[in-house]
């Protein structure tokens, strides 16, 4: 596990720099769109969370000529003493339909790793477009596997770490103004089966707007409410966390 976050982490540094040799290219061939969440984009963000959690990310995009488009991310978190947190690495990838209504589908292979579990999940999105341009909805669903931590084996008291589960999310989108800014509310629930069973919904309300005149440069503020149980035959632990997020995100 040690290693894996320290491969995490490297390659969090060399994602930033590959994105920042990319920049040029990826800017001028798009159509920037920063609530569009089927979109592939080169970015790199830093974030900092009101418990002293610091975040940053990086993403390498390709856009191919038959109109699909890909991309690798890699996040890292570190706490407010400094030690790792969390990680996540991703591959998405962007299939244009040529659909009025659902334009674009895509689909991701994500790996995240934190205190509670390691998980491998296959997941996808799509786009809805609706009578009123400045709204739109996205949906998603995926399956996962993975394993509990060995901290989590110990608190509840359980011999077999496997876990298999799914997770469902419904996004708004909704902008308002010509500038871009954009108000986003998403619910997301995850349902974890094993020794342990969890079941959480995430609750998320973001609001951005572009920092530049070029739309290349954003502020976001992320308030993110998680709220749910982890239970085993001999433990159960309600979770109620809520944290607030300012993110500083730049498309590459």
């Amino acid at each position: 596990m040690k290693n894996f976050k320290k491969t995490v982490l490297t390659m969090l540094i060399g994602s930033a720099l590959i994105s920042t040799v990319r920049a040029d290219d990826n800017v001028k061939s798009t159509n920037l769109d920063a609530s569009d969440m089927t979109r592939a984009y080169s970015t790199f963000y830093v974030g900092a969370s009101n418990n002293g959690d610091v975040k940053a990310s990086g993403s390498v995009s390709y856009h191919y000529e038959n109109g699909m488009e890909s991309m690798v991310s890699l996040e890292g978190t570190m706490d407010k003493g400094g030690k790792y947190s969390d990680s996540r690495m991703q591959y998405f990838h962007v299939f244009s339909i040529q659909n009025p209504i659902v334009p674009r589908v895509a689909v991701s292979l994500d790996v995240i790793d934190n205190d509670i579990a390691t998980t491998a999940a296959l997941g996808a999105i799509s786009i809805f477009r609706t009578p009123i341009e400045s709204l739109t909805f996205f949906g998603r669903v995926g399956v996962l596997t993975g394993e509990y931590s060995d901290a989590s084996i110990n608190d509840f008291n359980v011999s077999d770490n496997s876990l298999v589960g799914g997770m469902g999310t419904a996004y708004a989108v909704w902008k308002t103004g010509q500038d871009g800014t954009f108000l986003a509310l998403y619910p997301e629930f995850t349902y974890l089966s094993g020794d342990i069973k969890s079941s959480t919904v995430k609750t998320t309300l973001m609001a951005a707007t572009p920092l530049s005149a070029d739309k290349t440069r954003w502020g976001q503020i992320k308030f993110e409410n998680t709220y749910g149980n982890m239970k085993s035959d001999n433990n159960t632990v309600d979770i109620d966390e809520t944290r607030v997020w300012f993110n500083y995100k730049v498309y590459l």
